[in-house]
């Protein structure tokens, strides 16, 4: 993982060996533990989580201990013959995430554009900055379907580009997070995103936004596509949008969705895998390939709507 070819999924393993194993178990040895242990382990572990894990977490405790037995054999710690007990798979099932109807998302950008202006007793005062940055970061998810957070804030200005198809212009970018680096296609509205966040950024003011997009020309240019796309006119960027975005949630009375679940970033991105499907406008291997996702994750998350998806067909 420090060198950069480590799965991301390796930093879950190990948070369960560094947080849960290492304290369990430090004092006792892999070949003499029983099936008692390992109940009383996860009875623990659940205790100090202070909830029931869910089906993924579940999965990751048991495969980050499968990896801990397998490194013990291939040193020749304990024999593969040893007996050391599995963890169990099995978790509390997964609740959907909370998503916005299309009504609810026209009324969230509604908000929004009076938001933003809330706040502006000073032009670039700290909260009205934050206001335009989230208002921006949350519009460009829901054209994108990007994972929020490190494949998110990670974009920067030359990492946007304008892809030709058929004599017509549509924006490309690349991102590179969880499953690691692809292409995605935006929607054309996310133009309108990108026209307000270049204008606020104090390092691209003296160029435009078609020159930046290219970053060709000059050296200036080069240099200021390289600035992250998500940040403060000054070009710092903000450590979590997490608690601004609750924030608007709450002021907007869109803070729970109609199951009484409190939507969260990632709804934007369940919002726009939801819409894509509905409006059987995307196939679900096209839409994997945009999301970063396998077809089958697509299926499993999404198998609801599959019926609904094909309605015109059944009926």
């Amino acid at each position: 993982m420090d060198l950069g070819h480590g799965k991301s999924v390796y930093g879950s393993y190990l948070s369960c060996i560094e947080r849960y194993f290492i304290p369990f178990f430090t004092h006792q040895h892999l070949e003499s533990l029983t099936h008692t242990d390992i109940t009383e382990f996860e009875l623990w572990r659940n205790k100090q989580m202070q909830k029931q894990p869910k089906a993924s977490t579940i999965q990751n405790f048991a495969s980050a201990w499968n990896k801990v037995i397998a490194t013990a054999v291939e040193h020749g710690y304990i024999s593969e013959r040893v007996p050391v007990p599995r963890m169990q798979v099995k978790g509390a099932k997964s609740q959907p995430r909370a998503a916005f109807t299309a009504s609810e998302l026209a009324q969230l950008r509604s908000y929004m554009a009076t938001w933003v202006e809330g706040s502006s007793k000073a032009n670039k005062s700290t909260e009205s900055e934050m206001r335009h940055l989230l208002r921006d970061y949350i519009e460009m998810l829901l054209f994108t379907g990007m994972r929020h957070g490190t494949e998110a804030l990670g974009v920067r200005w030359k990492d946007v580009c304008w892809h030709t198809q058929d004599g017509k212009r549509y924006l490309r970018i690349w991102v590179n997070g969880k499953t690691g680096g692809r292409w995605l296609i935006a929607k054309h509205a996310a133009l309108a995103v990108l026209e307000r966040l270049h204008a606020r950024q104090t390092a691209l003011n003296s160029q435009s936004l078609e020159t930046t997009l290219l970053g060709e020309g000059n050296d200036k240019a080069n240099k200021a596509a390289n600035h992250l796309l998500f940040t403060f006119s000054n070009g710092n960027q903000p450590t979590s949008l997490n608690g601004a975005f609750k924030r608007l949630m709450r002021d907007s009375g869109l803070l729970k969705d109609a199951n009484g679940q409190n939507r969260t970033l990632y709804s934007l991105r369940h919002t726009y895998a939801t819409l894509e499907l509905l409006r059987a406008s995307t196939d679900i291997h096209t839409l994997a390939k945009q999301m970063g996702n396998s077809a089958a994750v697509i299926e499993r998350h999404y198998s609801k709507l599959m019926a609904t998806m094909a309605a015109e067909r059944l009926a």
